[in-house]
């Protein structure tokens, strides 16, 4: 059986989460991705939860409305300082 994950077909090992989930790899790690037997699968290859039209602080303050916690400096989507200077 085929699995995908958000970079497309995956042809490596896979494991089992707790909640029934597959993940990439023999065992869990910090790399591991969610895999699917769909292309689309859970994780909505082609969609994203921004809108780059409406701008960084309207996509700060969604997360906020959804309860998501704010990136901190290092991790992937945050904020550049010239996009925070570029927002205001």
């Amino acid at each position: 059986m085929k699995h995908y994950t958000e970079d497309g077909l995956y042809s490596g090992e896979t494991h089992k989460m707790d909640d029934g989930s597959l993940h990439t790899g023999k065992t869990h790690t910090k790399t591991s991705k969610v895999v699917s037997h769909e292309k689309e699968g859970p994780f909505k290859m082609n969609a994203s939860p921004f809108n780059k039209s409406k701008g960084l602080w309207a996509n700060i303050h969604a997360k906020r409305k959804r309860g998501g916690a704010p990136n901190k400096p290092g991790d992937k989507g945050y904020p550049t300082d010239k996009a925070i200077k570029d927002s205001q």
